[in-house]
Formats: C-alpha cells, sequence, structure tokens
C-alpha cells in the first residue's frame, strides 16, 4: 500500500511543478510578446509559479 501512495504523492508533486512551472513561464513571455504588461500582473505570475513549486517540495516530503 506504502508503494501506491509513494506514486500518488510523487505524480500529484510532479503535476503542482508542472504548472508551476508553466505560471513562471508565462510570467517571462508574457512582456515580450506583449507590450506593456503591467509589472504587478508579472510579479503574480512568478509568485504563483514559485509557490506551486515549494508546494510540490512539501507533497514529496511526505514520501515513505
Amino acid at each position: 500500500m506504502s508503494l501506491i501512495r509513494n506514486e500518488r504523492l510523487k505524480l500529484t508533486a510532479e503535476f503542482l511543478n508542472g504548472i508551476g512551472i508553466g505560471l513562471i513561464g508565462i510570467a517571462v513571455l508574457r512582456p515580450i510578446v506583449e507590450d506593456g504588461a503591467p509589472a504587478l500582473v508579472l510579479v503574480g505570475w512568478s509568485l504563483a509559479g514559485v509557490v506551486l513549486h515549494r508546494v510540490s517540495h512539501y507533497v514529496l516530503g511526505y514520501l515513505r
């Protein structure tokens, strides 16, 4: 049962990490594509991505 739980935790962490990396990518690419993107919005996207990335590391801490 522990192996199944560990695999589910790894998949959840991978999912959260993927979304986090995607949000950071949006924050980096948006100013290139769109002129005059508000800095506050870019900081928000970056912060959300970093938070999700950190949550994925937190989830991996529950592996047995």
